[in-house]
């Protein structure tokens, strides 16, 4: 297994040596994207152009060589998922390199992205402030003034965003609406690439309850399972996400390092501090704890928990839109 390991240039065996995937949403993907591919054997699919995509393993930087000199230099090599976090890098230095994330339905080629969502392509360089506008609009409406003090930033840095939405948003005599709010509310989930920032994993043998409620007396915003159930999803409450802006001590509050298996809360401080400020009930907005709960979508419970909260979503965005213009009949 090691000399195999070490000696190919393309992984000619199965990941795991007989671990099996689907690949299905991995040719969906690619077919969306302008690029079909037919599956030729258990490692190798066949775009209609000719070229071959060998599946690579998850750390393509093992596998790729520049100038291999095994007369596929026109070839390209797939991945069917994996982290987006160097995938930008990653594609960018090898052109023929084709990455493909099937969950999110976003494909890479040619050391760009082709296809699916992208903060890059589809946001301004604030591309934080763009999603916490999107929700803000979708779930409230309002005025440029109204939406800039809803997320804690500058009315000029809502302005100067504002463009990016361009048709999916329109003014109105009460402030800016959502040209399609379901739409709006489903790309904001969907797109959200997530907090950022850095995260560190707790223990205490206490109910999380309890720990909710003492975090949230520090000025935690909570997320996660608990945050969802407090929404009126059901799923269990066993897991806690608390947002900080800056770190407590956790140590002082009876807390020990631990897994992220073994931990009861994880604390992150946050890049996009848009997410500390709109908490209501300290809870961070539906939005990011379905981002949150969708990063760990493996797990049935979640996944459910998930399409719940996107329900939940359309429902509070109807419901506000027609008190807004509608208050006496409502």
């Amino acid at each position: 297994m090691q000399d195999i390991r070490q000696q190919q240039t393309v992984l000619s065996l199965p990941f795991g040596l007989g671990w099996t995937i689907d690949i299905t949403q991995t040719l969906t993907a690619l077919a969306a994207a302008g690029m079909p591919a037919q599956v030729e054997a258990f490692d190798r699919l066949r775009f209609e152009d000719g070229r071959s995509a060998f599946l690579a393993t998850p750390d393509p930087t093992t596998t790729v060589h520049d100038g291999a000199g095994d007369g596929r230099h026109d070839d390209v090599v797939l991945l069917p998922g994996g982290s987006e976090g160097g995938v930008l890098s990653l594609v960018r230095r090898y052109p023929d390199l084709v990455v493909v994330n099937g969950k999110r339905q976003r494909v890479w080629a040619n050391g760009r992205q082709v296809h699916g969502t992208s903060m890059q392509r589809d946001a301004t360089p604030r591309w934080r402030h763009v999603f916490a506008i999107a929700r803000t609009i979708a779930m409230h409406g309002g005025g440029t003034h109204a939406i800039a003090e809803h997320i804690g930033i500058p009315a000029d840095d809502v302005r100067a965003a504002m463009p990016t939405l361009g048709e999916h948003v329109f003014h109105t005599p009460l402030g800016w609406e959502a040209t399609d709010r379901p739409s709006l509310i489903d790309w904001a989930l969907a797109a959200y690439p997530g907090p950022g920032g850095v995260r560190t994993c707790w223990h205490r043998d206490d109910t999380i309850d309890s720990q909710a409620d003492e975090l949230i007396g520090l000025g935690g915003v909570m997320s996660d399972r608990w945050a969802a159930q407090q929404a009126g999803v059901l799923v269990p409450p066993n897991r806690l996400t608390a947002f900080f802006a800056k770190h407590p001590d956790m140590a002082a509050l009876g807390y020990e390092p631990a897994s992220a298996d073994d931990a009861t809360v994880a604390v992150i401080i946050p890049q996009d501090t848009t997410i500390l400020t709109p908490a209501e009930g300290n809870c961070t907005d539906e939005f990011v704890t379905a981002h949150v709960l969708h990063e760990d979508s493996w797990v049935t419970a979640n996944t459910d928990a998930v399409h719940g909260l996107r329900q939940l979503l359309h429902f509070q965005s109807d419901l506000a839109h027609d008190l807004r213009w509608h208050p006496s009949g409502s």
